[in-house]
């Protein structure tokens, strides 16, 4: 079984690059170091909340990585955070969905325990990102370090 990696590419500056560049990444169905990395993105999911409602100094772009389609076959995709309460978040689709009945900019709504990674901008620097970090580090060496310089890593 084949779980469709989180599109990543769109995490740049929207200035940076056109969403047609958005990028889908296969990963096997229980890949260790993608298992460790959605493991370390939910033991952050309570701090990282405290920062999407009660924002710092230079920080925004508030994400989270969830699958659309629980099951098989399985579509990890990134939202926008509208709003967090309790342990729903309704947010925003940012990757255009490979799915159909799905669309690029929808409104979900997601529960904490959907939550596989999450990420923000603070000055500059993506903060989080722990399963695009395993899927930077597989790609070819020159694409992975424009990725990394990207994301301020």
């Amino acid at each position: 079984m084949v779980m469709a990696g989180a599109a990543l590419l769109w995490l740049v500056a929207p200035a940076m690059l056109p969403a047609s560049q958005d990028a889908t990444i296969a990963v096997p169905a229980g890949d260790p170091e993608m298992a460790a990395a959605v493991k370390t993105a939910r033991a952050g999911l309570p701090v990282f909340f405290g920062h999407a409602t009660a924002p710092g100094p230079e920080e925004g772009g508030y994400m989270i990585k969830y699958d659309l389609l629980p099951g098989t076959p399985s579509e990890f995709i990134w939202a926008e955070i509208v709003s967090h309460q309790g342990d729903v978040t309704v947010a925003r689709l940012l990757n255009k969905p490979l799915s159909a009945g799905f669309a690029q900019g929808q409104e979900v709504s997601v529960r904490d325990r959907e939550v596989v990674d999450w990420a923000y901008w603070r000055a500059g620097t993506l903060i989080g990102g722990a399963t695009m970090r395993v899927l930077i580090a597989r790609m070819p060496a020159g694409e992975a370090r424009a990725m990394r310089d990207r994301f301020g890593w």
